[in-house]
């Protein structure tokens, strides 16, 4: 391999390194913003869903809501398919496009999993545990 060949070489895997690395920044930045989403609804300020739509999906029965959907293994990968895309949504406008346009179901999981995590946030936060 010649020295231009090289040089070549490791301005490519320099390259390639630096868009990792800016990928990275911007997974941990929308994250970090969805953080900030989940305790936000955590203290009662939700932006993300309505109150009608969010009574509808919470009012499930025991038997086939969060526990059936956390047992299935087809849900729980959808659950995490949709709430990774809906963390890429850089802005709030782009996450409300991206909530008004999944399915019902797609939804409602939704939902029912974004609680999930607020209850999770709540309990952690609590110094008091029964």
């Amino acid at each position: 391999m010649s020295q231009a060949d090289s040089n070549t070489g490791a301005r490519a895997g320099a390259k390639n390194s630096q868009q990792t690395a800016v990928v990275q920044n911007l997974k941990e930045d929308s994250l970090q913003r969805m953080e900030a989403l989940v305790r936000q609804s955590a203290k009662g300020i939700n932006v993300l869903f309505d109150n009608a739509s969010i009574a509808q999906a919470l009012s499930r029965t025991p038997d086939t809501g969060d526990t059936a959907d956390f047992l299935d293994f087809q849900k729980m990968k959808r659950m995490q398919e949709v709430m990774t895309q809906l963390i890429d949504q850089k802005t709030l406008i782009e996450k409300l496009a991206f909530l008004n346009d999944l399915d019902r179901e797609s939804y409602e999981l939704l939902i029912r999993t974004y609680f999930h995590l607020v209850e999770g946030t709540v309990r952690a936060s609590t110094d008091t545990h029964h």
